[in-house]
């Protein structure tokens, strides 16, 4: 079993920022893409897309871009036009379905493209800190929408010395109490970062001009039996039910649980948790895959080695998890639940996953306990 990924976390160590001269058309709707959306002209500019692109040639950062290029154009289509027939046109479907193809996850807009992919640092000569982060690629703009993204590279960038360290503790067996301890101060710290959510994010701009338009098709009362991909050999015409962009696609979480022996319960609510696993790189897929088996079997060895005192830091470790559990559900109510007490405009009953969110983030909470009590 390969855990490098747990050495330098969930971010890309390389992100492509450009796409070569061929997908120029992409690219100069996308930068666009808050005015055509406004002026709705967005199904237009699709249909002067050449539909058949090359990418061949594309390096994996490379694909990655076009991933969220082709991601964001799609969603932008569906949900910033009068398509109310709720068609890809073949000018999107055919290039999207390769790319799709190529990266191994499906062509809908996740959390791999939305954020991991999505940002720069604004002045490289500065070390990485939240104030630092640029996003490439938004729906409608503002600082809102970037911020809401911000948030998730932060979290992300702070995660990979979590993981790092918790590697070494408990899969390379280096039973060294430092590592929990600086384990536990970077868990501290993405709780921090995940507190400045309402900094720059207004509950009531993210509900009515960022949600809407990360959606996916799959138990969306608005696309009842999906989304047709045009010309689509493998789907034969038929609609497609993919799920949308949502922090459940992240990896931090399932691999923290499977490190700390998180479990959960063997129930539809934990089906979809492993849905979710689908829309993730492959690499991040494989990796807790792994994780799954080592938890099973390998960490149980090393349960006898661990001091009281270490144990002590392991359940602090679990609680600053269920902290994070506990801030992500009350967002959830805060953000979307009271929003929609008032507004009508999207959906409160199912998360941008397509899932009853409230019910599933507040079991997730309840069950972050250690498996060894």
């Amino acid at each position: 079993m390969n855990f490098d990924v747990l050495k330098k976390g969930f971010l890309p160590e390389q992100i492509s920022q450009r796409l070569q001269d061929e997908f120029q058309d992409i690219e100069a709707i996308a930068r666009n893409l808050p005015k055509i959306l406004v002026n709705n002209q967005i199904i237009e500019e699709v249909l002067n897309i050449e539909p058949e692109k090359d990418i061949e040639n594309l390096t994996k950062p490379e694909l990655e871009r076009a991933m969220l290029l082709y991601s964001y154009l799609g969603h932008a289509l569906i949900w910033g036009s009068n398509n109310s027939e709720k068609v890809i046109p073949k000018n999107l479907s055919r290039t999207w379905h390769k790319i799709s193809k190529k990266l191994e996850r499906p062509p809908i807009l996740s959390y791999a493209s939305y954020a991991l992919n999505n940002w720069k640092l604004r002045d490289e000569s500065k070390p990485f800190e939240l104030e630092n982060i640029q996003i490439f690629q938004n729906f409608l703009g503002g600082m809102d929408e970037d911020w809401f993204i911000m948030i998730h590279v932060a979290i992300e960038y702070e995660a990979a010395n979590v993981l790092k360290n918790l590697k070494r503790y408990f899969i390379d067996k280096n039973i060294e109490t430092k590592y929990l301890n600086e384990g536990l101060k970077s868990l501290d710290k993405i709780n921090e970062i995940m507190n400045m959510m309402p900094d720059k994010c207004d509950p009531y701009v993210y509900y009515n001009r960022v949600r809407p338009y990360i959606f996916g098709w799959k138990n969306n009362p608005a696309t009842p039996k999906g989304v047709i991909y045009e010309d689509i050999s493998e789907y034969s015409d038929k609609p497609q039910l993919f799920r949308g962009e949502t922090g459940a696609q992240s990896s931090i979480v399932p691999a923290l649980d499977a490190l700390l022996g998180v479990t959960h319960s063997d129930d539809p609510l934990k089906a979809y948790l492993d849905e979710m696993r689908i829309y993730m790189p492959k690499e991040h897929r494989d990796l807790l895959f792994s994780l799954d088996n080592w938890r099973n079997t390998a960490r149980f060895e090393i349960l006898s080695e661990i001091d009281k005192s270490d144990n002590e830091i392991i359940t602090e470790l679990i609680h600053q998890l269920n902290i994070f559990r506990a801030k992500h559900l009350e967002y959830a109510r805060i953000y979307i639940h009271e929003q929609a007490l008032s507004n009508q405009s999207n959906s409160n009953t199912v998360g941008t996953g397509g899932t009853p969110f409230m019910k599933y983030l507040d079991k997730h909470l309840q069950e972050t306990i250690p498996t060894n009590d």
